[in-house]
């Protein structure tokens, strides 16, 4: 069981430095100063569809070639909406730029602006009831994504320590970001806001601090107790601060706590942790004699070898679940023919009572000497497959065939077909009704950040198709939270 801890404090008096209060008197008479002459600035905009998106980046005072600096993306208020690529430098960005801070913490910290009567997340903020998580991010968010890709690729960024934190309706953004995209994160620190409490899951592993006044009425605290008791409920860590007597500028105080500034600069990012986390969290929601079967090719057949994604799982299970099996079912160069053609020998008659089946790769590369799976041939392959799975009762899991190579979307050889195949998985899944996985976008996603070089191999794959340490974490990770979500819904 994981002890969380819930912080009330009675007076903002802890100390930024042991140095004592000078440089919060200094800041606190700055905090509504706005000043526009703050040094380190970089003025920017990027291009999502037909519109721009502003945003500034704050430089470290010095930068060494040869090293990498910590980057925080920030997601401003309501209050710095507009076009002017200024406002949004209001608060922590203001303060990130004295030169105290600047000192103390070399860092990039990267401010987007959202246009006027738009939103990060368009919520009700009044509201005490959560909006459900939506599977596409509003444009000015994917501003906010471009921006952070743009920078990666510019600066010299530790990729191993971006955060994420926002105030009001960036706290609500931060939620946002971070249930979308949790491996590009360190951690995340929501001022007074609110997220989608079913979604919680996805943040297993990540360091969460919450921060909230006990007399806001702007965004009603109970939005931040709701998540963080939500995060409780399935033993997930979380550090949440509500402030007594504060109402809805909590951001004043937090940005200046040590506690908060602790965890923005300490922490780096944990993939074998937030692996170990969620499948922890299937092995909670399984039965205790669950048979979960892994029905695939070659990336699924070394998947069940030592530190592959199969044997991660295995290893969790086992630990909280030993009397629950796994059947791995994967074997190099099969298509959904052959998986046709074996289910009831390796999976069927295995009784099993979970089955993730992940194929395509082959349907799609071996079209290259002709002998692929034609698209119509696959969509029906993958029809036949969860009915006969569904005839013997169990859940089905699909996933998206994930990569043919790792350049940027569009510029492996591939893609295009390899984006047909899995628009066929993603509708067979809705049509059917069965949990997707969608490996292929989470591959792409993760690669929008870590792959800033552009590089064919790697990352994720030891060859641009079978998976290398990280690239079995990563699907570990995502088909642990598929494999829950399955269960969970029978």
């Amino acid at each position: 069981m994981i002890l969380t801890a819930i912080f009330l404090f009675v007076t903002p008096s802890t100390p930024l430095q042991e140095r004592g209060h000078e440089i919060l008197d200094a800041e606190s008479n700055a905090e509504h100063s706005h000043q526009s002459q703050n040094p380190g600035y970089l003025s920017r905009e990027v291009q999502v569809a037909n519109s721009k998106y502003p945003y500034l980046l704050l430089t470290p005072n010095k930068i060494t070639k040869g090293r990498v600096y910590p980057l925080v993306l920030f997601l401003h208020g309501a209050g710095e909406r507009g076009n002017d690529n200024n406002q949004q430098k209001r608060h922590f960005p203001e303060l990130m730029a004295s030169q105290e801070y600047r000192e103390l913490y070399p860092a990039f910290v990267l401010a987007p602006q959202c246009p006027k009567n738009q939103f990060w997340v368009d919520v009700d903020w009044s509201s005490e009831g959560s909006t459900p998580f939506r599977s596409t991010a509003e444009m000015p968010m994917q501003g906010a994504i471009a921006a952070l890709e743009e920078v990666v690729r510019t600066h010299p960024i530790d990729l191993d320590r971006i955060t994420l934190t926002g105030l009001s309706m960036g706290g609500y953004g931060a939620w946002d970001l971070a249930m979308r995209h949790p491996y590009w994160f360190t951690s995340v620190i929501p001022i007074c806001g609110g997220g989608d409490e079913k979604e919680i899951a996805r943040l297993a592993g990540l360091p969460i601090q919450v921060w909230h006044g006990a007399k806001d009425r702007v965004v009603p605290t109970k939005r931040s107790r709701q998540i963080v008791e939500a995060i409780q409920k399935i033993d997930l860590e979380v550090e949440y601060f509500e402030l007594p007597g504060v109402k809805h500028n909590s951001w004043f105080e937090a940005y200046r706590r040590k506690e908060f500034l602790n965890l923005l600069f300490s922490a780096k990012r944990n993939p074998p942790k937030m692996q170990k986390s969620s499948a922890k969290l299937l092995a909670q929601a399984i039965d205790a004699k669950e048979k979960i079967a892994f029905f695939g090719d070659s990336i699924t057949q070394s998947g069940n070898q030592n530190g592959g994604y199969v044997d991660l799982i295995r290893r969790e299970l086992n630990k909280e679940q030993p009397h629950a099996a796994i059947i791995p079912a994967g074997i190099s160069g099969h298509k959904v023919p052959d998986l046709l053609a074996r289910i009831d020998r390796d999976v069927i008659d295995q009784k099993a009572t979970v089955v993730f089946v992940y194929i395509g790769i082959n349907d799609v590369w071996h079209s290259q000497t002709n002998s692929g799976t034609p698209i119509g041939e696959y969509g029906d392959g993958l029809r036949e497959i969860i009915r006969k799975l569904r005839e013997t009762g169990a859940e089905v899991v699909l996933a998206t065939p994930s990569v043919i190579g790792e350049k940027p979307k569009g510029e492996n050889s591939l893609d295009g077909m390899l984006e047909e195949y899995a628009a066929v998985c993603r509708q067979v899944a809705e049509e059917e009704k069965v949990t997707l996985c969608d490996l292929r976008n989470t591959f792409l996603d993760y690669l929008r950040v870590f792959n800033p070089k552009g590089l064919e191999k790697g990352i994720l794959t030891t060859d641009g198709v079978h998976l290398n340490k990280m690239g079995n974490l990563l699907v570990a990770t995502e088909v642990a939270r598929a494999l829950r979500k399955a269960v969970l819904a029978r």
